[in-house]
């Protein structure tokens, strides 16, 4: 039997490298994604190319209702990968409530519960499985306006740590990985000048890239990494280790 993924957030960026990756492995996939229309398109194009079962579900992980949904719907998994995450690059005194309560649901809230979920499908049927938790370097560091942004991956450091203690026991292992800077198709990563200013901060001089982040995921999840729980593999170009 192939081992079954499920990933967050899978319908672009790191999320969609890691289903390359997994897909590229063997895996049969569980997607959840938040637009309709890309259900058809990810369910064509992972059949034709890797010929695995894929199964999409489209929600937004805001609603509890359609986290509920999922756990009727999906009888196990053996490995999860919460990737799904907003940012927020508002300074610390323009912050909204709605801005706070938005990255609290999507970046903390909806890994609690689909962990949750989740784990308790492992140990039901047995699984000795592998959640895997997308963080940031700045759940290790603080940043100038992203307070709540880094409030998230600070809680989910904690809670990841905390979860490998509790699910250690039934061989669930619960790790984090933390890019640096990864380039995407937000408008920011269109100024150049940016760019250049962050990469000067990197002591390597270079980006991670979203399929370095998908090798490192998949990783974890190899016997190769069966002692590995509780803990962040950092992939900042040494960013975090000092000034």
């Amino acid at each position: 039997m192939k081992p079954i993924t499920l990933i967050s957030g899978a319908q672009k960026g790191i999320g969609e490298e890691i289903a390359n990756k997994f897909a590229s492995e063997g895996h049969d996939l569980i997607l959840l994604i938040r637009y309709p229309l890309q259900k058809n398109i990810l369910i064509k194009r992972y059949k034709k190319k890797y010929k695995i079962n894929i199964k999409c579900f489209v929600g937004n992980l805001k609603d509890h209702k359609f986290i509920n949904q999922l756990k009727k719907k999906i009888p196990k998994v053996h490995n999860l990968i919460n990737n799904a995450a907003l940012r927020n690059d508002k300074h610390f005194l323009k912050v909204t409530d709605n801005d706070l309560n938005d990255l609290l649901e999507i970046n903390l809230k909806s890994v609690f519960k689909l962990t949750q979920i989740f784990s308790k499908k492992m140990i039901k049927n047995k699984i000795k499985g592998c959640i895997i938790n997308i963080s940031s370097q700045l759940g290790h560091v603080g940043a100038y306006n992203r307070s709540v942004y880094c409030m998230t991956k600070f809680g989910l450091e904690g809670l990841t740590r905390s979860m490998a203690m509790d699910l250690g026991k039934y061989g669930i292992r619960v790790n984090t990985v933390s890019p640096t800077k990864i380039v995407s198709t937000h408008p920011l990563d269109k100024n150049k000048e940016r760019l250049n200013l962050i990469r000067k901060k990197i002591p390597l001089q270079k980006f991670a890239t979203k399929k370095q982040i998908a090798s490192i995921v998949y990783f974890l999840t190899t016997n190769s990494a069966l002692s590995i729980t509780g803990t962040s593999i950092i992939s900042d170009g040494g960013w975090t280790a000092g000034k």
